[in-house]
């Protein structure tokens, strides 16, 4: 039996610098680091809503458990690469589609976030999808899906954070965070106390206001994988 994955709940104290938080700088940072991600998600919402039919999309493949070809729905994977192709300026593929130039209105993004929101916002598409389909099907006037909303905590996945693993079990830490300044990217360290270690399904990590003072801290969840396991 394999091992089980491990989730840390790492409180980040975005309190006063006086008072042994961090400073206003890096308080905003992470301000303008979350408003960017959503407006980011909102753009790929808006594409993906624009182009509903792509996520119903039906690929054939060759099944080695039936030895035939068959039919599944496209995934997100496959989804992520498609949106990639025509939202982003690369070499291989160096005009995106009209309306949709991602790298001209997100600038400098790390790839990674800007796979995180692409994989936030086909979640979002396809579960309003399906609830509108289902409430068009039930022949109700009342009760109609509203439009998903695209703000949401921040995904971290890596190469948006740097965790010091052999350290964790210790009662204060630090963290450090790829974060939008409002004019461009880097690195910023931050101090954090870890709250719980616990096995979890989680992947990834998530960054998210705490309760009741979500302007004073965040908890991280940090999500390692058992080797072999890693995403």
């Amino acid at each position: 039996m394999g091992q089980a994955s491990r989730t840390t709940k790492l409180l980040l104290d975005l309190g006063r610098r006086d008072q042994g938080g961090a400073n206003s700088e890096k308080r905003a940072a992470l301000s303008a680091t979350a408003d960017l991600l959503n407006q980011a998600r909102a753009f790929y919402l808006d594409f993906f809503l624009a182009h509903a039919d792509k996520l119903a999309e039906r690929v054939t493949y060759y099944s080695e458990e039936h030895l035939e070809m068959r039919e599944r729905l496209i995934s997100a994977h496959e989804l992520l690469s498609w949106a990639e192709t025509c939202t982003v300026e690369t070499t291989a593929h160096p005009h995106p589609w009209t309306g949709w130039n991602f790298s001209e209105r997100f600038p400098g993004m790390p790839f990674a976030y800007r796979r995180s929101v692409i994989k936030d916002a086909i979640g979002k598409a396809r579960s309003y999808l399906s609830s509108l389909a289902n409430w068009e099907k039930s022949g109700k006037k009342k009760g109609k899906p509203g439009f998903p909303g695209a703000r949401d905590h921040p995904t971290l996945y890596q190469g948006c954070h740097e965790l010091h693993l052999e350290v964790l079990d210790s009662k204060d830490t630090f963290v450090r965070l790829n974060v939008y300044t409002g004019r461009d990217w880097t690195w910023m360290h931050l101090s954090g106390q870890v709250l719980s270690l616990h096995a979890g399904p989680a992947q990834g990590s998530r960054l998210e206001a705490s309760k009741p003072n979500p302007g004073l801290a965040a908890w991280l969840h940090r999500t390692a994988h058992p080797p072999g396991q890693e995403n």
